[in-house]
């Protein structure tokens, strides 16, 4: 692969190309691991040339994680799209949605270890248009997966996009809590600190049936943006 893209689609396949390196080369390693350096040698390329596709380390990760995501929109898409409609109920039905939604988390196991260093890593050293991107993507992508969690659970469209906003950030801080560094790890074993030992599984279902349940009511403030907070919320 030492030959320069020049056309769309041969920027398209290169890209693709350098996204399924870096999603082999997270893999294998710890973020603090990932290299472009690691990534351009596993495609043959020069470091200088895989800069020319990513401005930096970790706009290529943000990349990876657009496509993980991709992959988790489709998924749970499908699987409520083919879940049996609640229509007709005025409960809703929190339970299809609380399964389809842990599962499909637990399922991608990459997605969660992205999601997870996004707000404290993977933003913090990318240019305006890249951010914009990854934002914009969220947001469109989530279209059509809000239709079908309000369906699913008797809500408006902006209740559903709450749920989503709020699973987003249930989901990173257990998984923050269920995979402490190592040598908390080994505080944690002692049986003095079994509260502190978080059953990732377990909480998540817990956590997104709390938060399907509080969709259906009409009682949780709705989601604003920034420039819509009070001045105290800032």
């Amino acid at each position: 692969m030492t030959q320069r893209a020049r056309s769309d689609a041969d920027k398209r396949s290169r890209h693709h190309d350098i996204v399924d390196a870096a999603r082999a080369v997270f893999d294998a390693v710890e973020i603090d691991g990932f290299t472009m350096d690691a990534v351009a040698a596993s495609l043959s390329l020069a470091k200088g040339t895989l800069y020319r596709y990513v401005p930096t380390r970790e706009a290529l990760l943000l990349a990876l994680t657009i496509d993980e995501y991709a992959t988790w929109f489709e998924r749970v898409d499908a699987a409520l799209a083919a879940a049996p409609s609640p229509a007709g109920d005025p409960t809703g039905d929190p339970a299809t949605l609380t399964s389809v939604m842990v599962a499909s988390l637990i399922e991608q196991p990459r997605l969660l270890r992205l999601m997870s260093l996004v707000a404290s890593v993977l933003e913090r050293n990318v240019p305006f248009d890249t951010a914009l991107d990854y934002k914009s993507f969220l947001v469109q992508r989530s279209s059509v997966t809000v239709t079908l969690v309000a369906r699913h659970v008797g809500c408006t469209r902006q209740r559903a996009l709450q749920f989503l906003v709020h699973l987003q950030a249930l989901t990173i801080g257990l998984y923050h809590h269920a995979h402490p560094a190592p040598i908390v790890q080994e505080v944690l074993v002692d049986s003095a600190f079994a509260a502190l030992q978080i059953d990732f599984r377990c909480e998540l279902e817990h956590g997104v049936r709390a938060l399907a349940l509080a969709a259906m009511t009409d009682r949780a403030p709705a989601v604003r943006s920034v420039r819509q907070a009070a001045p105290n919320d800032r």
